[in-house]
């Protein structure tokens, strides 16, 4: 039988959870100081840099790192006062 695609969450979760404790290391709270203004254009720029890698330089996708941005972007929307410095 297959999976519903919710089935998978437990296992995506773990994985999101180490991309975002690398991230931590490397970056900080760095996504805290940026401007609001400008997230889409910027989150869309990385975007097309994951996926430029991926076409010319057979990078893989990386979908934690793509759905670690859009964490980044959903926070800043519907929790702004968690991260306002």
């Amino acid at each position: 039988m297959t999976k519903k695609l919710a089935e998978y969450l437990p296992e995506f979760i773990n994985e999101l959870e180490k991309q975002l404790d690398q991230d931590e290391l490397r970056w900080g709270d760095a996504w805290k100081r940026r401007p609001v203004e400008g997230q889409g254009m910027r989150i869309e720029a990385r975007y097309n840099d994951y996926f430029d890698q991926h076409e010319y330089a057979g990078i893989p996708i990386p979908w934690t790192k793509i759905v670690g941005e859009a964490l980044v972007g959903w926070v800043r929307d519907n929790h702004p006062d968690d991260y306002m410095t």
